[in-house]
């Protein structure tokens, strides 16, 4: 039996926390959710009710001086995961911060200096690391048979995109707060981006295309359309394909996966001698469970999170790839602006 779990506090008691996050909890037997935190009294009450923190309370500072803690799961806005996150590494406390780690890459880069000068690590919740679906592309896309990734193509919608956080561009804002996830799923798979070519199209200002294309270090091209123009409302598209040796690896939505593999692996399907595509796709138990259970990852960042605290794990994103996420979003807007190639600084 387990001597000790990860006492961990939670900071942020809002909408996405709240539905996403926190009802993963309680299937991560090495967490022990010791309190939670918001500045609305009523939000910080429900959660510890909920979800069974021992404590809430309504300052960071209050629960940092009376609580005993492995690390701190802090999810708000940019400037809160940097505001609230050097408060926590000042306790001398790991942090998990939701994407993205900070408003800029900038301040991304000092956040994570400032927990290396504190002897101290933080991770960045990017949960389509921990998918199941892109758990399981990893795994073939790594494997001897696909013979390397030689190609990315990534594709990504959903709706009209607001101005927030102060940041005064909707199709500025979209790189910082939406595809910054799409980013951190390209360097997953193909490592560092080298350079970048971005065009950007306005239908309205909320309404807008980018289309991408570059290369990766390793000299791997990518093309990426990431848009808010195919839905009235909040519906989200995704789709990540790969090209390897003689193979393809795609993945829709996060919950369907196709491989065309190089060689034809059930001989009793051989149809012609031509190779079969292989499909993976959750039924419907699989869907009900998708947030408490893990095929959307929320469920993986934070058990990743707990190990860390507990020295049994090395985060998957860390702080300083969220800087790296940011940089990458920062130069698409630089490239789209002003018309030309961005190079990206290693």
């Amino acid at each position: 039996m387990r001597e000790r779990k990860a006492r961990i506090a939670f900071v942020g008691c809002g909408a996405h926390s709240t539905s996403a996050l926190y009802p993963t909890i309680h299937t991560i037997p090495i967490m022990e959710l010791v309190a939670v935190c918001d500045l609305k009294e009523e939000l910080a009450r429900r959660n510890a009710r909920y979800f069974g923190a021992l404590r809430w309370y309504t300052d960071v500072e209050e629960l940092l001086s009376k609580e005993e803690l492995d690390g701190a799961i802090i999810v708000g806005t940019p400037q809160m995961h940097c505001e609230v996150g050097k408060r926590c590494l000042d306790a001398g406390i790991p942090i998990l911060v939701e994407k993205p780690s900070a408003v800029s890459y900038k301040e991304a880069v000092e956040l994570a200096q400032y927990a290396e000068a504190r002897g101290l690590w933080g991770a960045v919740a990017y949960m389509k690391r921990y998918a199941v679906c892109y758990q399981l592309a990893k795994r073939i896309a790594d494997s001897e048979e696909f013979g390397g990734i030689h190609s990315l193509e990534a594709r990504f919608s959903n709706g009209p995109y607001p101005a927030i956080w102060g940041i005064e561009e909707p199709a500025k804002a979209f790189l910082i707060g939406q595809v910054v996830h799409i980013f951190n799923l390209a360097r997953f798979f193909c490592g560092e981006m080298k350079e970048i070519y971005a065009k950007l199209y306005l239908l309205t200002p909320n309404m807008f295309a980018y289309a991408i294309a570059g290369e990766f270090q390793s000299g791997v091209p990518f093309v990426m359309n990431l848009n808010a123009l195919e839905a009235s409302d909040w519906k989200i598209s995704e789709r990540l394909a790969l090209s390897g040796n003689g193979c393809l690896l795609e993945v829709t939505d996060m919950l369907h996966l196709r491989y065309r593999p190089r060689t034809l692996p059930y001989q009793e399907f051989n149809i012609g001698g031509r190779t079969q595509t292989i499909e993976w796709n959750p039924e419907w138990t699989e869907l009900m469970a998708t947030k408490a259970e893990g095929s959307f990852g929320y469920r993986g960042e934070i058990e990743s999170f707990a190990r860390a605290c507990l020295g049994e794990d090395k985060p998957r994103s860390t702080l300083w790839d969220g800087a790296k996420d940011l940089q990458i979003s920062e130069a698409v807007w630089e490239s789209a602006s002003l018309n030309k190639p961005v190079k990206i600084n290693p």
